[in-house]
């Protein structure tokens, strides 16, 4: 997202006539229908057509001893634009193809967002509000065994995990003893 963009959302003494819109797309096709607002439909109304944005965040996978981090959309199916809107616009925007239309849909208008909203998805889209998302295919009291290290094929029970940290702390019994080993969450594995 832009300084600019950030500027009209966040600062109300900037005069501008855009409002932003939510445009309600088919899944998959955020990108096509961003590049579209951007590209054409800012052609055809000039200076109608503000910023458009697809809030995502970074989501880390573990999958076995691998982690992967990917981008994933806040808002599967939807494009955040600025528009100074009218009724050919709105009927432009409706007739483009993979376009189901501005939410709610029971309305013959759309409505644009308030700024307290376009503020918060504006913070979550910068990290701002950062929600980090980690999979954990165990939780705790479930056994497991270790597959890597210097407990292996040693068996114990999730004690707690720490998804920020990707670890996990097991307690094993040893000699008649509880002993508590954390481990990352590619050394262990359900049993």
């Amino acid at each position: 997202m832009t300084d600019e963009a950030l500027a009209s959302a966040e600062d109300p003494a900037v005069e501008t006539n855009l409002k932003w819109y939510v445009v309600h797309v088919f899944s998959g096709y955020e990108l096509r229908v961003r590049k579209w607002l951007e590209g054409p439909l800012a052609l055809k109304y000039p200076g109608r057509v503000g910023k458009s944005m697809i809030p995502v965040e970074e989501v880390t996978l573990t999958r076995g001893a691998k982690r992967t981090t990917r981008e994933k959309r806040l808002y599967p199916g939807y494009v955040f634009v600025e528009l100074e809107i009218c009724d050919e616009m709105v009927l432009d925007i409706r007739s483009m193809t993979n376009v189901s239309g501005f939410p709610p849909m029971n309305r013959s208008y759309p409505q644009p967002l308030t700024d307290d909203e376009i503020k918060r998805i504006i913070g979550q889209a910068d990290g701002r509000e950062t929600h980090r998302v980690v999979r954990v295919p165990f939780s705790v009291g479930q056994t497991v065994r270790v597959v890597d290290g210097p407990f292996n094929n040693f068996s114990g029970v999730v004690e707690s995990i720490n998804p920020e940290r990707g670890r996990v702390r097991v307690i094993f019994t040893i000699f008649g003893r509880k002993a508590p080993v954390e481990l990352d969450f590619a050394q262990v594995k359900l049993v």
